[in-house]
Parts: C-alpha cells; sequence; structure tokens
C-alpha cells in the first residue's frame, strides 16, 4: 500500500520537481545561511502587507492568484530548467515524496490520537482542549494578527530544518516524554484491540 502511495505521489508531483528539489534543500536548510533567506524573504512578503494594508479580501484574493500562477507555470517550466535527471535528482526526489507521506501519516496519527483522548480519555482530552484554547485566546488577545502570523509562519517555513538538525529533540525531549506519559497506555491498548 505505502508503494503505490510513494509511486502515485511521484507521479501527481512529477511536473514539480525540478523545483522541489532546490526548494527541499531550503527548507532543510542544507546551506548555513538558508534560514536567513527564508526568514529575510517572509520579512518582506510580510513587510509589504504591513506597508499597503490589504484588506483580508484582497489579501486572500491575491494569495490565491500568486498560488494559481506559481501551479499553473511551475508545471510548464519545470521540465526545462534541467537538461538531464540524473539518477542522484531522482533519489533525492524519491526521499522528498517519502517525506510528505510520511507527513501524512504524523498527521493522520495525531488525529487517531486525538480521536483515542476524546473516546478514551475525555476528562484529559477536555482539559487539554480547553487549556490550549485558554492559552490561544490570551496569546491573541496580547499580540497583533500580523504580527502573530508573521511568527506563525517563520516557524512553519523554519520548523523541517529544526527538526533535520535535531534542534527539537535537543531543547524539547522532557517535554515531549511528559506528554508521552500523559497518553501513556495508548499504544498498549490499540494493540489489544
Amino acid at each position: 500500500q505505502q508503494r503505490s502511495d510513494l509511486t502515485q505521489l511521484k507521479r501527481d508531483l512529477e511536473g514539480w520537481r525540478e523545483v522541489l528539489l532546490p526548494l527541499n534543500g531550503l527548507i532543510n536548510w542544507e546551506k548555513p545561511y538558508y534560514p536567513a533567506i527564508i526568514v529575510g524573504l517572509n520579512t518582506f512578503l510580510f513587510a509589504l502587507i504591513w506597508y499597503f494594508e490589504p484588506s483580508v479580501l484582497t489579501t486572500f484574493s491575491l494569495l490565491g492568484l500568486a498560488v494559481s500562477l506559481i501551479d499553473f507555470l511551475v508545471p510548464i517550466i519545470g521540465p526545462n530548467i534541467s537538461a538531464q535527471w540524473t539518477v542522484t535528482q531522482e533519489r533525492h526526489y524519491e526521499d522528498i515524496c517519502v517525506r510528505l507521506l510520511n507527513a501524512k501519516i504524523h498527521f493522520t496519527n495525531a488525529k487517531d490520537t486525538v480521536v483515542y483522548l476524546k473516546t478514551e480519555k475525555p476528562k484529559m482530552y477536555f482539559l487539554i482542549v480547553m487549556g490550549t484554547l485558554i492559552a490561544l485566546a490570551w496569546i491573541g488577545s496580547r499580540m497583533d494578527n500580523l504580527c502573530m502570523t508573521y511568527f506563525l509562519v517563520n516557524l512553519i517555513l523554519l520548523v523541517p530544518g529544526i527538526r533535520r538538525h535535531g534542534i527539537f529533540q535537543k531543547y524539547f525531549q522532557r517535554l515531549f516524554a511528559m506528554i508521552g506519559s500523559f497518553v501513556g497506555g495508548k499504544g498498549k491498548k490499540m494493540k489489544t484491540k
């Protein structure tokens, strides 16, 4: 099943493969200055939004136009960028597709964990959801929307490089252990079913 999903994903992203390789290198911080480029580009875009102050509808319309234009042009221009596709590039492309499938599996597992908590430990689910929503509401009331969005987008863009360089594991290992102990017997109970 996973092999057929990988083959299908590779086929679906065929027109994007020439663009995905350098983009993957940027997102995974293959060079030490890549995080600065990511934050710099993001800062430039948010500075434009701050300066021109477009309405929400205009912002989403311009974002949709940009995504549509990129989605239309990349499969047309992408294959013309590189003259020949090498075995090394194919291996890197397959690694990217495997990581995308793994991300899908992680999201599915997170959803399954939430469903498990809701059905098997409803009090803990209630406390976690209410605590998270209250904390987010408090942070949202203290911070400007654009500033909060800027930091959130930066975090999302930097997470793959942070994970690749082991920064999460290094600094948040205790937090992950505590969360794992809260969800505790989930793996044992689910295996017996």
